[in-house]
């Protein structure tokens, strides 16, 4: 008995030496939309990827590429996601000032899933350079996104409200992320502090092109709030050419919390499985927290003449896209702007 209890003290000593020992640490991480490293004091609380909420999710919506697309253009493609609550209208087509001709989504069968999906294309190169609806300044963008009306907030976090988000991704071979910011999922308010997203999953680079992996950063409403870089060095090449399955959870307040697993596919491989609590998932005046998909980077400068190109490494890339799923919990039926 005197040994057990030796035992133990000894397990209750170590673990607050280590307690000790991480809330001394720094974490150093990178800002999402330039090139500097900032130090993060707020580290998160990260928990075993089995600390999950026990709510019972109901599956709000399913969105689906289907085969009577194959061959539509982005305004039918847009058509048929708004039918179930999704929007497709910030892509270079939007506007006459990007390629507005060009193709940037198409449908197509996938031999691997056995289902059809979405192929997101976006162009940086000697001739045709896309922008950002309308304009070409930093940055391009080609991104889908859950509808924001009343009659889908289902679509959406709302305060208070848990989330799990499904959906199918797959990075070509040869990707070049820029070295600032390269989203390819972004958690964004719509309304209120509705400047940088909260949760994005990002590819990035160094500044010479190498060094190509994938994070997941997370930005809080408030500086001290923030988490920064909270996973990290995800080699890229565990990625590409491979059909990712994500699912997210997410709780939606400022002492929220946030889960994400990354599973290839063709082997199983669990890439991540993480989780966090006490991280701040809301932003001040919003009413939703939209779920947006697709591709959104910098130039890595200001393009000043229509003959200016990214001096970054980046090119024409894709992405494709599928399967998606909404499930929510403890659903608010009227949400309001909320602090």
């Amino acid at each position: 008995m005197k040994k057990a209890i030796l035992f133990l003290s000894m397990i209750v000593v170590h673990t607050s030496i280590y307690a000790t020992i991480i809330s001394c640490s720094k974490d150093v991480t990178t800002d999402t939309s330039s090139n500097e490293t900032v130090e993060n004091n707020n580290k998160p609380e990260e928990v075993e990827s089995d600390t999950i909420s026990t709510k019972n999710f109901v599956l709000q919506s399913t969105m689906q590429a289907t085969q009577d697309l194959v061959g539509q253009d982005h305004n039918a493609i847009n058509q048929y996601m708004h039918t179930l609550g999704w929007d497709y209208t910030e892509n270079p087509n939007s506007s006459e000032l990007d390629d507005k001709d060009g193709i940037h989504c198409v449908v197509e069968y996938d031999n691997d899933l056995k289902q059809y999906v979405y192929k997101f294309s976006i162009h940086a190169n000697s001739v045709v350079l896309d922008g950002d609806r309308g304009k070409i300044v930093d940055r391009q963008r080609n991104e889908m996104k859950s509808q924001t009306s009343s009659q889908w907030y289902k679509m959406n976090g709302n305060w208070d409200e848990w989330q799990r988000l499904s959906w199918k991704f797959r990075i070509p071979k040869g990707f070049q992320p820029s070295s600032s910011f390269c989203h390819i999922h972004q958690l964004k308010a719509q309304e209120g502090n509705n400047g940088a997203p909260l949760i994005t999953i990002t590819p990035r680079s160094n500044s010479d092109g190498s060094n190509c992996r994938v994070q997941v950063i997370h930005t809080g409403d408030v500086s001290a709030s923030t988490k920064g870089t909270i996973i990290d060095n995800l080699p890229l090449s565990d990625f590409e050419d491979q059909w990712i399955q994500v699912e997210t959870e997410m709780h939606y307040t400022h002492h929220g919390f946030f889960k994400i697993k990354l599973t290839r596919i063709s082997d199983g491989k669990v890439i991540v499985d993480k989780s966090f609590n006490d991280i701040d998932l809301w932003r001040k005046g919003a009413t939703n927290i939209r779920n947006k998909f697709g591709i959104y980077r910098s130039y890595g400068s200001s393009m000043t003449d229509k003959n200016d190109r990214p001096t970054n490494g980046i090119k024409d890339e894709t992405l494709k896209l599928g399967d998606f799923k909404v499930y929510e919990a403890d659903t608010n039926p009227n949400p309001q702007p909320h602090d």
